[in-house]
């Protein structure tokens, strides 16, 4: 009877330890054809305070991953079917970000100097292969409703326009039913502004919404527009809790490190 007390008292004991296990939070996503149920890619986004590991496959392409760590400042970028990885520090991006606002000061003493009609073709060439930079575009966030139903998630529908056209429609669900607690939400953001210097160049993913500090809750649905169609819809398949090993938020061994001209782009 007594080793059966010490037993009782022992799995008492383990279940008051699993309440002080670090949880994270696993969210997985589809991009869509907007209207259907075609899938362009899948990702699976783990995140833990002050770290996050996003891992994409698109049906062709393979697969990709992304490692943030926030107190490191640094994003790892791996290609698992080359055996490598690109590394990006908050420097780096610094750097990047200085040398592409030079790049676009002597891109524009030259436009000075081309005739009109030259110029303006240049011009429209360049918007059509370099987004403006975010901070010279001005963003509109417009409440549309509440209480709208996507999946199992009651949302806050909003617009978002910028420079006065419609760019996304975002559905956003209260933080409890995505499971993200706000460390968590704030790595999203905290890797939104180590790319801010870098607009437009960013992984596609939810931290880059721009209006996301404008509105309540968490996405989980996105449409995305060019003109007057919708051209890309994210989905916000399954979020729960669950802990994480701290390996998934590490560089893997054995890999070789390459240059960011070395890596593939989408």
């Amino acid at each position: 009877m007594r080793t059966s007390g010490r037993r009782i008292v022992f799995l008492v004991g383990l279940q008051g330890v699993a309440w002080l296990l670090p949880a994270g939070t696993i969210i997985q996503q589809e991009e869509r054809e907007p209207g259907t149920s075609k899938v362009k890619a899948q990702a699976t986004i783990s995140i833990d305070a002050g770290k996050l590991r996003m891992e994409q496959e698109k049906p062709g392409e393979g697969k990709s991953v992304m490692i943030f760590d926030q107190s490191k400042q640094v994003v790892w970028m791996i290609e698992p079917a080359k055996n490598s990885y690109m590394e990006l520090t908050a420097a780096q991006v610094q750097q990047m970000g200085g040398q592409m606002q030079q790049a676009m000061k002597q891109m524009e003493a030259e436009l000075a100097n081309m005739p009109p009609e030259q110029r303006k073709m240049v011009e429209q060439m360049m918007k059509q292969r370099m987004p403006a930079p975010q901070a010279e575009k001005e963003v509109t966030v417009r409440e549309k409703g509440q209480g709208e139903k996507v999946g199992p998630y009651t949302c806050i529908h909003y617009e978002v326009l910028t420079s006065g056209k419609l760019t996304r429609e975002v559905w956003t669900a209260p933080m409890d039913q995505t499971h993200l607690g706000g460390a968590e939400f704030k790595t999203f953001q905290a890797l939104g502004e180590f790319f801010g210097k870098l607009s437009g160049q960013a992984p596609k993913g939810t931290w880059e919404l721009s209006g996301m500090n404008q509105m309540q809750g968490f996405p989980v649905r996105v449409l995305e527009y060019e003109g007057p169609r919708a051209t890309s819809e994210w989905m916000l398949v399954k979020a729960e809790q669950r802990s994480l090993d701290a390996s998934l938020f590490t560089l893997p061994a054995g890999l070789k490190k390459s240059s960011m001209e070395g890596m593939s782009r989408e």
